[in-house]
């Protein structure tokens, strides 16, 4: 379940754990934007993960 349904009061730079889909998330506020929730998880089918690993 996405965190905005069940964190009803976040604070900047709350974390939560989604183990149902294996999700991590951030709630940020990045300039003048409004805090949201972001997707902090590394997916294992992304480049940059391989890249980062050195393979």
């Amino acid at each position: 379940m996405h965190p905005s349904k069940v964190i009803k009061d976040p604070i900047i730079n709350d974390t939560y754990y989604d183990p149902d889909i294996d999700k991590f998330y951030q709630y940020v506020k990045i300039g003048d934007f409004p805090p949201e929730w972001v997707m902090k998880s590394i997916d294992e089918d992304d480049d940059y993960y391989y890249t980062s690993m050195g393979y």
